[in-house]
């Protein structure tokens, strides 16, 4: 409902569509994302950007999403490329689409709900929870105005830090397993260890393959602790 409504001028950057409920939510490669009542399900227009930053915006809205739970005395983690962990849990998912110069983020944060562990796909990489759980309790609608107010000013602040390097800079000390051993699968193929490494300048996840001494570049795929 959000495109359609800012392609034809109806709604702005910063304007956003909420919905109570979703019978088709999908998150990262298409996958299904389980969407009951109780939960925080948004699509938000933001500003375009230079095309220098486009590949850096799932990271960026993650970014400020995780500032935003920092506020709250939250432990949260950004797992590349789009997840938001809290405690170790994955609450909420971000994903960025730019089409007809309409540029979208939707957001998903889990809290009431979290999806059973057979709704998760076999290779997760953490088991999903709630922020009601981990004591956050929220309203839809009283998390996403607190929180527009504060990606606002944050998503802004972040683009006017120079250049891409130095806004991964900003990022790359809230990555999940940052430094640690993890698996990777890229499309199909049969996962293999490597190390985290940080950010490129392009968001590209940099890891070092197990027994190798060069770094690899992702700029797709799954990672999860090994």
């Amino acid at each position: 409902m959000a495109r359609p409504l800012a392609e034809n001028g109806m709604i702005e950057p910063w304007d956003s569509v909420l919905a109570v409920s979703q019978w088709s939510g999908r998150g990262q490669l298409r996958r299904q994302w389980h969407s009951p009542p109780g939960n925080l399900y948004a699509t938000l227009v933001l500003p375009p950007v230079e095309p220098d930053f486009d590949s850096l915006l799932p990271l960026i809205v993650g970014y400020c999403l995780a500032g935003f739970f920092l506020g709250k005395k939250a432990e949260v983690r950004i797992k590349w490329p789009n997840d938001i962990l809290v405690s170790g849990v994955k609450v909420g998912g971000v994903l960025v689409e730019e089409r007809r110069g309409v540029l979208l983020a939707g957001i998903g944060i889990n809290l009431a709900v979290a999806p059973a562990p057979a709704l998760l796909r076999e290779e997760h990489a953490v088991p999903a929870g709630d922020l009601r759980s981990l004591g956050l309790a929220s309203t839809p609608l009283g998390l996403w105005l607190e929180l527009v107010d504060f990606m606002r000013i944050c998503y802004q602040t972040s683009l006017t830090q120079g250049p891409p390097r130095s806004v991964t800079s900003l990022i790359e000390p809230h990555l999940c397993w940052l430094g640690q051993e993890v698996l990777v699968r890229e499309g199909g193929e049969t996962p293999w260890p490597a190390r985290v490494l940080g950010l490129a300048p392009d968001g590209a996840l940099r890891v070092r393959p197990a027994g190798k001494s060069d770094e690899r570049l992702l700029t797709s795929g799954s990672i999860w602790r090994a």
